[in-house]
């Protein structure tokens, strides 16, 4: 369930696991999310970037940390997205922000922009098929 509000928060969803979120995110990031789809289709896809975001944690990309020159400035936060993470996720996330200095939205704004960047350049794709190539070949053993 994602929908787009004007105020901001956080609810804790009573489903399995989930929480529900609202963070402050610019136009922009949102229409990189969306690529060439609806732009509403966008929020439904801020839990894939969290986890590519996090997923490459550690492994020396240039691009990965949040840029220090953007430290100290504010997202621009036009939009309020609601959308349902993962309570760990979520939390790992937070954790992340704190140790790079930067608020929630800040790194949600970047993991965004992050996340579009991989699927430009089809990296998500070679991801899923490497993935399920080692999961055919666990699967024959």
């Amino acid at each position: 369930m994602v929908t787009i509000l004007e105020g901001t928060g956080l609810a804790h969803d009573g489903g399995a696991g989930k929480r529900q979120v609202t963070v402050g995110v610019s136009q922009l990031a949102l229409e990189a999310l969306a690529g060439d789809g609806v732009d509403a289709a966008a929020p439904e896809k801020i839990e894939s970037a969290l986890r590519c975001y996090l997923g490459d944690r550690g492994m020396g990309r240039p691009a990965w940390p949040y840029p220090g020159f953007l430290r100290g400035s504010e997202t621009q936060g036009d939009k309020q997205v609601a959308f349902e993470v993962e309570e760990g996720l979520w939390l790992d996330f937070a954790e992340e922000a704190e140790k790079q200095g930067v608020t929630v939205e800040q790194l949600v704004e970047h993991a965004a922009f992050y996340f579009a960047a991989e699927l430009d350049a089809g990296r998500v794709t070679q991801r899923i098929l490497d993935d399920l190539g080692s999961a055919e070949s666990g699967a024959d053993s």
